[in-house]
């Protein structure tokens, strides 16, 4: 009986752990947007999100997904919270726990953009639409 508690608690760790999303499965699908902040209630994530939430059609068409990072966790847009591992995202982008604004990472994984927040839409499209790959996306017809 005992070896099988011991089996059962071997396989929901590792089902567990193995489930966490990063960073990395991204990679070649998406371009991410990280907004950092002390807390998902502050003025600035607020700011932030709403003016974000207006454009949903333009960052559906560049492949940007946009998450929340907190010291107490990762979220979607909507508050949702993602079971990826603080530190490798802070140490992906190379920020302390203190940051406070936001990385844009290409399809590439590389860092394409560290500012302080607020930043805008426009910005952030206009950087994308200036990389290569989203040139040839736009030439292919390949947006979707």
């Amino acid at each position: 009986m005992t070896t099988l508690k011991l089996i059962m608690a071997v396989i929901l760790l590792s089902t567990f752990k193995g489930g966490a999303q990063q960073l990395k499965d991204y990679q070649w699908k998406n371009r991410i947007l990280l907004f950092f902040e002390v807390s998902w209630e502050s003025d600035a994530i607020n700011s932030q999100l709403e003016k974000f939430s207006g454009v949903r059609e333009e960052m559906v068409d560049r492949h940007l997904v946009l998450f929340v990072v907190t010291p107490k966790g990762i979220f979607t847009e909507h508050g949702h919270p993602q079971d990826m591992h603080l530190k490798d995202v802070y140490n992906t982008v190379n920020v302390s726990e203190k940051f406070k604004g936001a990385v844009l990472i290409g399809k590439d994984g590389g860092v394409k953009l560290k500012k302080d927040l607020e930043i805008t839409p426009q910005l952030v499209f206009d950087l994308i639409d200036s990389m290569p790959m989203r040139r040839a996306e736009m030439q292919s017809g390949k947006n979707h």
